[in-house]
């Protein structure tokens, strides 16, 4: 026996679909926002971990390197990627906000020296945070990269 629909019973049941929708779009939307914020850190860690590697090779390869060339080499390679505010475009503006926000150390013994780059990752999101979210409490503050030049 088929259940007997009456006119009220459909206008009840009128707008639950559109409840449904914004519930679960609410949900997948913040899903992507939490993908895409760890995508954006993890981008920001590999550029990272790339310049201190950059820096290292150099430092491999012309043992008379002094430390400002590393660090200069470090930041030309920063400045290179995507992990500056947007409100800086030319290559010149990135680099001197890399130069004035990123440290670069370089230490160890001249046949195992090792080059260490900090981004202060909290200063430069690269995705703004949700009021509902606050990315502070699960995202890191500082994102570093370490490699070592061995010959």
């Amino acid at each position: 026996m088929t259940p007997v629909r009456t006119p009220l019973l459909r206008l009840a049941q009128r707008g639950v679909a559109a409840i449904e929708f914004a519930l679960v779009m609410l949900v997948l939307l913040l899903a992507l926002y939490a993908v895409a914020t760890f995508g954006a850190a993890l981008y920001t860690q590999q550029a990272v971990a790339r310049a201190a590697g950059e820096g290292a090779r150099a430092l491999h390869a012309r043992t008379a390197m002094a430390t400002d060339d590393v660090r200069n080499l470090v930041w030309d390679s920063l400045a290179e990627s995507l992990v500056t505010p947007v409100a800086h475009a030319s290559f010149a503006d990135r680099r001197l906000w890399i130069a004035a926000q990123v440290t670069v150390e370089v230490s160890g013994p001249p046949g195992a020296t090792t080059v260490t780059v900090s981004y202060p990752y909290r200063v430069n999101r690269l995705l703004p945070s949700l009021p509902l979210l606050d990315g502070s409490r699960w995202m890191p503050d500082l994102l570093q990269g370490r490699a070592t030049a061995r010959p």
